[in-house]
């Protein structure tokens, strides 16, 4: 009977620390969070990977981006919701949600899980599309793979260049911190595709930054070209250069046998600085702008042109392309900074977009966007204090605690499964519609009007309460294995 006991109280605590992992230096992770945050950071660690665990299919292994979403869907052609069987949303894994999964996994010590996820995109990438490879946006998780590959979900065959280039982001983390190369060369060979998708293409005949890629239209995506996306795969570049330049000789072997090398990447880089700088860049906002298309520039405001520019492109190159990244941040806290209320609390956060890129007259907290714009807000901290201006690291450092108090106050409040958050601050009925911005991407809706978990909300908080940045490779504060050999 005492062995008995021993048994089960040594299986307790081994659960309870299994969890118990610090990839990111924990005394500069402190800094960034409120204590009651820091103290329940690693039970933090241990429900966002139960919650990844419970939204990953038993079929086919991919990670649901959300579930029990509402059965009702809006017809554009109608005007009409129509009912159906299931939830429009269930048995979906958006690419990019299954990406901020891995990263979670691995911030939480679970790589096995992350690399299950690897192995199955990096087979799926190589099946024809058509005349194309690729990942789709998105895919089915109540469908067993076949030899035909995996069902696409919601999306259809569109296979978008960000998406796919988030999955190479979370694989270069993967790669640095275990020190395992086994991704290595799939992750090259991303970046090599992406070289080959239409760019853009300047008046004297040089390229710019990469369309968003094919699939579904209209619009033809070869001729859209999305800030966000470009700045995604400018983040890949980043990381495989520093991996080049700062591995051993065994690495540079990797890049060689597919023919792929700084060359390369600095002739993409400079393509795609050029477009920020000449094309995509306002310099009376301060900011850039979300993309263009056939219609020319898109003028359209969007968080993500922010926060992701500073954290993929850096605060420091940005100045020497002379950007100021100050200008931009101030940008954020004028045009996306909202408050708004859940069940009578009032919370702060920031939006996707500003008043006219909505053009509607209600705002709302983005928990994904609020995440990942605490990891600009804490990027910038330490870029302010490296250049001298204390002041301004205090001030975005007390803007990072504010940001994830206010995640952190959500969280507790909802109460919603493994502290899980949703996408929004806003709860629509089961025929209720908000959008993120004008005329698109419908905030999900809960069965029965409920408030529904996302993924890549719940993965967001835990990178931001980690002071993780994906985007780039913190050799400062992480001991990465990679860099050690």
């Amino acid at each position: 009977m005492r062995k008995n006991i021993f048994f089960i109280i040594t299986l307790l605590f081994i659960s309870s620390t299994a969890y118990c992992v610090d990839i990111v230096n924990k005394s500069y992770r402190e800094q960034f969070a409120t204590e009651s945050l820091n103290e329940d950071f690693y039970r933090h660690q241990m429900r966002t990977a139960n919650f990844y665990d419970r939204q990953t299919s038993s079929v086919n292994g991919l990670v649901e981006s959300y579930r029990d979403t509402s059965n009702y869907s809006y017809d554009l052609f109608s005007g009409k919701f129509i009912l159906g069987s299931k939830g429009v949303l269930d048995a979906q894994a958006f690419i990019y949600d299954s990406s901020i999964a891995s990263l979670s996994y691995i911030l939480s010590g679970q790589n096995k899980k992350a690399e299950n996820l690897f192995r199955i995109f990096q087979k799926e990438f190589f099946i024809s599309k058509g005349d194309n490879i690729g990942l789709c946006n998105a895919y089915r998780t109540d469908f067993q793979r076949t030899r035909w590959g995996l069902k696409h979900g919601i999306d259809g065959n569109r296979v978008h260049l960000g998406p796919n280039m988030w999955i190479a982001i979370a694989m270069l983390q993967y790669t640095a911190i275990t020190g395992k190369t086994d991704f290595l060369p799939f992750v090259i060979y991303m970046a090599k595709w992406a070289r080959e998708i239409k760019h853009y293409n300047f008046s004297d005949g040089k390229k710019g930054g990469p369309s968003m890629g094919y699939g579904w239209q209209p619009p033809d995506w070869s001729t859209v070209y999305s800030t966000e996306n470009v700045i995604d795969y400018y983040a890949v570049l980043r990381m495989l250069k520093y991996i080049y330049k700062h591995s051993n000789k065994n690495i540079v072997a990797v890049f060689d046998r597919v023919n792929y090398g700084v060359k390369d990447i600095d002739e993409e880089m400079a393509n795609i600085e050029r477009w920020l700088t000449k094309l995509i860049y306002d310099k009376s906002k301060g900011t850039f702008n979300m993309g263009y298309n056939s219609h020319g520039v898109d003028r359209t405001d969007a968080l993500d042109a922010v926060s992701w520019a500073i954290s993929a492109v850096s605060p420091k190159r940005l100045d020497e392309l002379g950007i100021d990244p100050y200008d931009m941040m101030q940008f954020a806290e004028d045009n996306y900074l909202v408050t708004d209320t859940i069940d009578d609390i009032e919370i702060k956060g920031y939006d996707f977009t500003n008043q006219q890129g909505r053009r509607k007259n209600y705002r709302m907290v983005w928990f994904e966007g609020t995440g990942f714009h605490t990891t600009a807000l804490q990027t910038m901290s330490r870029y302010a204090k490296k250049m001298g201006r204390v002041e301004l690291s205090e001030k975005y450092k007390e803007q990072a605690i504010e940001t994830l108090a206010n995640i952190e106050k959500v969280s507790n409040k909802l109460n919603l499964i493994d502290k899980s958050l949703p996408y929004t601050s806003k709860k629509p009925k089961d025929k209720q519609i908000y959008t993120t911005f004008a005329n698109e991407w419908e905030i999900p809706r809960g069965k029965n009007g409920a408030w529904v978990s996302s993924s890549s909300s719940t993965g967001w908080y835990l990178i931001a309460a980690s002071a993780f940045n994906p985007f780039d490779f913190d050799t400062e504060n992480i001991n990465y294995k990679l860099f050690n050999n």
